[in-house]
């Protein structure tokens, strides 16, 4: 049946049969070349034998020398006629000589088949993987019959078919590949097209706020003032020189405060001791205190004013001379941040408000700049400093807190840190701006403070800020946030206490008497400096000035020892404040850490937990 078969459906079932049985193809081969020859046989004998009784006979002598000798086979050979035995004889002797002949016939026929078929069947390398996947697929292969040739030729059909709409999938595939990259190229250049754009705008809006800037500036020289550079022996130093508004809302201040004095003079000493003369003075001096009250009033405005406008004075003078503004290069930081304008200028760093062109926000860049004066332990030392405070900086995530966004290196001696920007100045702005807050505003907004130093306290890692002060207070959205950690203390395997080690850093005015101590062992410290920092600031926000060294320098605090005598704190008559306010200013103020309460102490004060109406 297999030969009559085309060459490659017969070899695909050779190896189809060869798979199956685990047996190469010229054994399969042979097998079907022998089986062949035996159906042959059979066929010729089965034509020519007789249907005679003698054959009959012939065939149960056959089955019974093929089965075991008993007595009754003995009795039967004995009786056997000599003829029959000899004629026994020559049929076996010729049946061997005919066998031996036959081997040697197959296995001759057999070669000639073998290279016959080696000649006829020749299978490609990707006919012969089709094969192989059609047999490891096929239903028929843990069977030991082969199927028939309509179901090979319908399983060959249905792979095939399948092939052909794997094929076009992938073809479908491929051109939805190239369209999505298309549409991506597309997008990719529309959004940089996009972010050119907004980069631009960016600019232009920071070069108009500028200008802007500038012409208010100038326009109030005359009323506010300005800075002149003055010669003092060898140096040269800027002088304020006092705007005519403020001058002339001075002098009106001082013209009815002697007004008021000579008619306090005629009140105490009349010439004639008239009632109605005494009325007229009284109504006067009355018109005189309202006036004052105007003029004060008038004083405190222009005030506010000048602080904005020196301000922005002090903003230009440094931008014209920061690193990124100079020239008014506007640069890209990491291929992302447009820098646009600087926010202000520390001892080691400076700070810019950017655009981020990739979240399309307003953030802070704060670059991180080395000194090449600088000796290389000073440069470690400054690298350390600032690797820690971003380590420590990007694990936080408090409402009370500036967040870090990300970092970025700009060259090797310089790098930059993004971080949110907040839209309010800092709490040193508004103490200057209004002197005092009212209690109830000060205590909530203390408290976020507080709550943010609580934060710090639970961490995995206690951080003690250790640089509390109101400039590293920002508002925003009405809401206090914490910032600057370049001072940061960590306080590691759970212990509450730390050796101070760098003594001689921070704000004088905001750090506890501890930071001051000299010995032959540095101070311990503990997270009860930023409590201490936390009474410094509270009670400058209701008083409008500091508990301790008012008006001193850090030169002369440090050299008079201010803050080691400060034993006990003193409140100023006014403002009045309750009394449980003063308690808590006391309780962080107190001058030795065991009496000085610890942050969950202060969170859970009393004071705060009092319901206010």
């Amino acid at each position: 049946m297999h030969q009559q078969l085309p060459p490659e459906q017969l070899d695909r079932l050779i190896c189809l049969e060869a798979r199956i049985h685990k047996k190469s193809k010229e054994e399969i081969i042979q097998e079907q070349y022998l089986q062949t020859e035996k159906n042959k046989q059979n066929d010729e004998n089965d034509n020519n034998q007789p249907n005679t009784d003698s054959n009959k006979k012939h065939e149960d002598l056959k089955c019974s020398n093929q089965s075991e000798i008993s007595p009754d086979n003995i009795v039967i050979s004995q009786v056997m006629s000599p003829v029959h035995k000899k004629t026994n004889y020559v049929t076996k002797n010729s049946q061997q000589k005919k066998k031996k002949k036959t081997k040697e016939t197959q296995q001759k026929d057999i070669t000639q088949y073998l290279q016959a078929q080696k000649k006829q069947l020749k299978v490609t390398k990707g006919e012969q993987k089709l094969i192989e996947y059609t047999i490891q697929d096929s239903p028929f292969k843990n069977k030991t019959t082969l199927p028939n040739d309509h179901a090979i030729e319908q399983q060959l059909k249905d792979k095939h078919n399948k092939i052909v709409i794997q094929e076009i999938r992938i073809k479908e595939l491929e051109t939805l590949n190239c369209e999505l990259k298309e549409t991506i190229s597309t997008l990719t250049d529309q959004q940089s097209k996009m972010q050119e754009v907004l980069k631009l705008l960016a600019i232009d809006n920071e070069k108009l706020k500028k200008q802007q800037i500038q012409i208010q500036i100038k326009n109030n020289r005359f009323r506010l003032g300005e800075f002149n550079l003055q010669r003092e022996k060898i140096n040269v130093i800027d002088v304020w020189i006092e705007g005519q508004e403020i001058k002339d809302a001075k002098e009106q201040a001082k013209n009815l405060e002697n007004l008021k004095q000579d008619l306090e003079n005629k009140k105490k000493n009349p010439k004639n001791k008239d009632e109605t003369e005494i009325r007229a003075i009284n109504v006067k001096l009355n018109f005189i205190a309202k006036e004052e009250q105007q003029i004060q009033e008038k004083i405190d405005r222009l005030e506010t004013e000048k602080i904005l406008h020196i301000k922005h004075m002090k903003r230009l003078y440094e931008e014209e001379h920061a690193r990124f503004t100079k020239n008014n290069d506007y640069p890209l930081i990491g291929s992302r941040y447009q820098i646009l304008s600087l926010l202000g200028k520390g001892g080691f760093s400076e700070v810019y408000k950017a655009f981020d062109l990739q979240e399309f926000k307003e953030v802070a860049c704060k670059i991180h700049q080395l000194n090449s004066n600088w000796s290389d332990h000073a440069k470690q030392n400054y690298i350390r400093h600032a690797i820690r405070e971003n380590g420590v900086h990007k694990e936080l995530n408090h409402q009370n807190i500036v967040k870090l966004y990300d970092s970025v290196e700009i060259d090797k001696t310089s790098f930059c840190t993004v971080l949110e920007l907040c839209d309010g100045p800092d709490l040193s702005y508004y103490i200057k701006k209004y002197k005092s807050f009212p209690e109830k505003e000060a205590k909530l907004l203390i408290s976020q403070i507080i709550s943010a130093i609580k934060y710090l306290n639970n961490h995995k890692n206690k951080i003690i800020h250790y640089d509390l002060k109101p400039q590293n207070i920002l508002f925003h959205q009405n809401d206090l946030k914490i910032s600057d950690f370049g001072l940061c203390k960590v306080l590691e395997d759970d212990n509450s206490k730390l050796q101070l080690t760098s003594q001689g850093v921070g704000t004088y005015w905001y750090l506890p008497p501890e930071c001051f101590h000299m010995g032959d062992q540095p101070p311990s410290i503990s997270s009860k400096v930023d409590i201490w920092s936390i009474g410094v600031i509270f009670f400058e926000m209701l008083f409008g000035q500091k508990p301790f060294g008012q008006g001193l320098s850090q030169e002369k605090i440090l050299k008079e020892q201010i803050i080691i005598k400060s034993q006990t704190v003193t409140f100023p008559q006014k403002p009045i404040i309750s009394n449980e306010c003063k308690e808590f200013i006391r309780g962080c103020l107190a001058y030795n850490q065991v009496d000085r309460l610890d942050v969950h102490q202060a969170f859970n004060h009393p004071y705060f937990l009092k319901k206010q109406y």
